[in-house]
């Protein structure tokens, strides 16, 4: 390090003198031209040509207020405009007491009294003035981002602790902005344009913070974070944001998201509000507008409970923590009630949570496509749990497993179900399939086709959750199935509504003139039982008869006579 700033020091730095008598301008080349590169301009005018072609960087400007053409002052004002050269520091010549003080205000750094009777007066506070100028510079860059301005993250953190420290009576939010789909703007229209993109965007939100009382900063890629004074709700800072994009640089079409951390705790790091505040942005799915989400304890727990369970997905079926469950299918005709079949339910047992409901893990598996994987699964557990209870009993009792529509996307779906029947040693018959409606209101001619395939195989078809969607009567014309099994919801519903009980009975109609086995789910007291029986139902499956149970309690069932 010590000997990069030696060659730094050995550097001739460049000075610019703007004067326009001659005498002057000499008087300061002979004080000056051993220790730096000078040039001189006679008038603003002419300075401001002189920077902007210059091929070095100019360290220093040595400024006479009065000149013709363009005063000094003037010159103060348009350089105090632009972002680079106000970076320059300037040193007003001047004879004058009155300009001092307009001088400063223009941004003017120090001041060298004409005549210039001490040359080492003059050396010190030039060589003094360029040194805080680069001494601060070097600090900028070490805490600003390169291409945008504001703050880094580390800088970010340091200041918003600050604020903290100077506000403790007053409440902050902690937000983190995202430019929705950055990444493809910057493949469609180049690392160019989008750079310019975080420079304007940079722009707006540095705009936003002062008017909000707080500071900005790049903390990552195409993050920023913004503490500013808490907000009710962020519609009108949005708005805010999207306003100044149209107006000030032509982004109307821009659209961010941001997440939103409101610091009630001033004792929690910056780092740790940063990561809620980032948590939330991510969260957020854009479709057409700018949008915001504050933070919330519950709906953060609840994502992070399901981002486990999708990660523990694949230990779960290696391990076997997925335990199927069964419940018996009863037929209810004649004098006798016996179990005729069963269905397969899934369960997850996990080690750490216990036990966690279907309701929560079956969509989420079917939002990431894991549910496919999960159906094989119960598929081969129910298939050789037919196999080893044929070979307890002497007798089949046939399983029947649910096919989702995601399922059908597999190639060659039939094959795979057929190997699993024959690798388990039962025949296809004994396992039924059980078809919802939303598989096969999917893609209709393509599941026909698939089910039809199923039919032929040897598999017992199940139409189930019959009536739960509005393509139910149009589907069946063209599926050839061998179950209808009425949705639960009606069965609930029939004894206190006449028009679910219209449509129970109009189900019951169809099985008959269809010639299917009838099967009605949900049944949870003896009056539903002998409303179903009386209608013609074949077989019940609900609590009444039992809820669904592990295999080695479901086996107490067998033979069992219900009442």
């Amino acid at each position: 390090m010590a000997e990069k700033v030696n060659i730094i020091n050995q550097i001739k730095r460049t000075i610019l003198i703007v004067e326009d008598e001659f005498v002057n301008q000499e008087i300061l080349k002979n004080i000056l031209s051993n220790n730096y590169d000078v040039m001189v301009a006679e008038n603003g005018v002419d300075a401001f040509r002189i920077i902007k072609s210059a091929l070095v960087p100019i360290s220093l400007i040595m400024l006479d207020i009065n000149m013709p053409i363009m005063g000094g002052l003037e010159f103060l004002k348009l350089i105090k405009e632009d972002e680079q050269l106000k970076k320059i520091p300037v040193i007003v010549l001047t004879k004058e007491v009155d300009n001092e003080l307009k001088s400063l205000e223009l941004g003017a750094v120090d001041f060298i009294k004409k005549p210039y009777d001490y040359p080492e007066i003059v050396l010190a506070r030039v060589a003094r003035t360029i040194e805080l100028a680069e001494d601060r510079t070097i600090v900028q860059a070490a805490e600003r981002d390169n291409l945008t301005g504001l703050y880094n993250k580390h800088i970010f953190d340091e200041y918003a602790r600050k604020i903290d420290l100077y506000t403790s009576d007053k409440k902050y939010d902690l937000c983190v902005l995202n430019i929705s789909k950055f990444h493809i703007f910057n493949e469609l229209y180049g690392r160019e344009k989008g750079n310019e993109i975080l420079i304007s965007f940079s722009r707006v939100l540095q705009s936003c913070a002062r008017k909000y009382n707080g500071i900005v900063g790049r903390i990552q890629s195409d993050y920023f974070a913004i503490y500013i004074a808490e907000q009710e709700d962020y519609k009108e800072f949005v708005k805010e944001i999207e306003n100044d994009l149209i107006e000030k640089y032509d982004l109307g079409n821009l659209i961010f998201r941001i997440g939103v951390y409101r610091c009630n705790d001033k004792n929690e790091s910056i780092e740790y509000r940063l990561d809620k505040a980032k948590l939330m942005c991510d969260s957020i799915r854009i479709i057409n507008n700018s949008s915001y989400k504050i933070y919330d304890p519950e709906e953060v727990k609840n994502t992070l409970f399901k981002e486990k369970l999708e990660q523990d997905f694949k230990k779960a079926i290696e391990e076997k923590q997925f335990i199927v469950y069964y419940q018996a299918k009863v037929n209810i005709q004649g004098d006798k009630y016996k179990m005729s079949s069963a269905e397969a339910l899934v369960r997850w047992i996990h080690p750490e949570l216990g036990f966690i409901s279907p309701g929560v893990f079956i969509p989420l598996f079917e939002k990431n496509g894991s549910v496919a994987e999960l159906d094989k699964y119960v598929w081969q557990e129910a298939a050789y749990q037919v196999a080893r209870w044929k070979e307890r009993n002497g007798y089949v009792l046939p399983i029947s497993v649910n096919i989702s529509r995601y399922d059908m996307f597999e190639t060659n779906l039939c094959g795979t179900l057929v190997n699993i029947c024959k690798n388990a040693g039962i025949e296809t018959k004994d396992l039924y399939l059980e078809i919802t409606e939303s598989t096969y209101s999917t893609d209709e001619k393509e599941m026909m086709k698939i089910i039809n395939e199923f039919k032929e195989a040897g598999f017992v078809i199940e139409v189930d959750d019959f009536g739960s969607g509005y393509s139910s009567l149009n589907a069946l014309t063209g599926l050839a199935f061998d179950v209808l099994k009425l949705d639960m919801q009606f069965v609930k519903k029939m004894l206190v509504s006449e028009k679910t009980m219209v449509i129970v009975r109009f189900v019951a109609d169809i099985a008959k003139a269809l010639k299917v086995l009838l099967v009605a789910e949900g049944a949870e007291t003896l009056e539903q039982i002998n409303v179903l029986k009386e209608l013609g139902y074949d077989i019940v499956q609900g609590y009444y008869f039992s809820k669904p149970l592990p295999a080695n309690e479901f086996e107490k069932l067998f033979d069992k006579e219900f009442e």
